[in-house]
């Protein structure tokens, strides 16, 4: 028997997918657990509708992974297959699992990926969710760690190593990972099946992104990385990524030595379009872009264009003006014209990149020769590293979203190599004081 796992807090609006997922399973071994970790909506509500038993924390939250602790507690099954309250299984997901566990009695875990189709049509939302999809797919089958938005392992191994570290991960984080590492260790098998895939209803923004990329990721599995001793090359780790994220280091230090030794005023230019492109594309692809922002995000973004617009005088290139003007028009029209049917949808899209893009090209070509070779060399290097990144995007959402992608990607190697760093030079601080 499998036993379906779905801890959830306050996550009602999701989780009647999630389990009307569930109830159409094909396969009829398995039961459907919810264990509802202090939650004050309907989640206890809906979980009585459809799950087998529902596992009532009132405590609660004690976090996800003393909730799927506590769900793997109640289960019957022989198999714990862990489901987010967020995710919507397909009907022979369940059946997959089984068999995947069948064909393969050596292997003592194994999980999916979400699929090229997220349920969120936002910029950041699509973005995410489809380079979760990118990473796991193109993945080593044989995994070097675990996932529990869709990943199953055997009850008997799961108990062996203890389970989620309930102490150390008290809320959403890399429990599910540094399982995958006592799994390992222990010399389990872990296979990542990519036929497995379900979909990802959540809504990303931009600052709940980063936050969860450096808080709830970088920062915890830097530190078990330290701690254990082992950096994996799969998955987020892989080769191309460091060199990728070492060449944005170099980059950047070209850059401010330039600013240092040179006194290029340009460089502010350079840094507050990059700004811009990173704060304006956290919008809905289908509604008005400035729809969802705040009001002082929106400040924010018109002072930026004003500062850029300002400072492309003040330095004689008024040409600037250009695209900026174009990047307004595009940003005004899209919030208060009539926004409806996939042409004008994808035009004011294209003209918007197309304008971005073109204001950062423009301002690379006037800076002198010894700037902008270096700075173009490592940007096309970067580039080659993740053309296969870049082009799985070209080919889902078009060439204009792969090139809108690009600033995102360069941002998450930026915080996350500096997370990096910072994180190991406190680890090695500590271990120099403590001897």
């Amino acid at each position: 028997m499998v036993s379906v796992i779905v801890p959830v807090y306050n996550g009602s609006d999701s989780l009647r997918r999630c389990l009307e997922a569930i109830a159409a399973s094909n396969y009829a071994r398995y039961e459907c657990i919810v264990v509802d970790d202090g939650s004050t909506d309907d989640s206890r509500a809906t979980s009585r509708q459809f799950a087998t038993q529902v596992v009532e924390l009132t405590e609660g939250p004690f976090g996800p992974a003393h909730a799927r602790n506590c769900g793997a507690e109640a289960a019957c099954g022989d198999i714990l297959f862990f489901v987010d309250a967020d995710v919507v299984i397909r009907s022979d997901t369940v059946s997959k699992v089984a068999d995947t566990f069948a064909r393969h009695p050596h292997v003592d875990a194994v999980f999916g990926s979400y699929d090229d189709s997220p349920d969120k049509k936002d910029f950041v939302s699509q973005y995410k969710n489809l380079s979760h999809h990118f990473v796991h797919q193109n993945g080593h089958e044989q995994a070097v760690t675990f996932w529990s938005g869709c990943g199953a392992v055997r009850r008997k191994v799961f108990l062996e190593v203890g389970g989620f570290n309930k102490d150390r991960y008290r809320r959403p984080s890399i429990e599910d990972i540094e399982l995958g590492y006592r799994m390992r260790a222990a010399g389990h098998e872990i296979m990542v099946n990519k036929a497995i895939q379900v979909k990802h209803l959540k809504l990303w923004t931009l600052r709940g992104m980063m936050k969860a990329d450096i808080f709830d990721r970088a920062i915890p599995w830097t530190q078990l990385i330290l701690r254990e001793r082992d950096l994996p090359g799969d998955l987020n780790l892989r080769l191309s990524q460091r060199v990728s994220a070492l060449l944005l280091c170099v980059l950047l230090l070209h850059l401010g030595l330039t600013a240092f030794f040179h006194n290029t005023v340009l460089l502010p230019l350079l840094a507050g379009l990059f700004l811009l492109l990173i704060g304006y594309w956290n919008w809905t692809e289908g509604v008005p872009p400035l729809s969802r922002l705040s009001r002082r995000a929106e400040s924010v973004i018109y002072t930026l264009m004003g500062a850029i617009g300002g400072l492309a005088v003040y330095f004689g290139i008024v040409w600037m003006l250009i695209p900026l003007g174009l990047l307004l028009a595009g940003m005004l029209a899209g919030r208060w014209l009539p926004y409806s049917g996939a042409l004008w949808k994808q035009a004011l899209f294209t003209s918007l990149v197309l304008a971005s893009a073109s204001g950062l090209g423009l301002l690379i070509v006037t800076f002198p020769v010894w700037l902008s070779v270096p700075l173009l060399l490592l940007i096309a290097l970067i580039v080659l590293l993740n053309f296969e990144f870049y082009a799985f995007f070209a080919r889902k959402r078009g060439p204009m979203f792969a090139l809108a992608v690009f600033p995102f990607h360069l941002l998450y190697y930026l915080y996350s190599v500096l997370t990096f760093a910072l994180v190991a030079g406190l680890h090695t601080w500590n271990v120099g004081v403590r001897r």
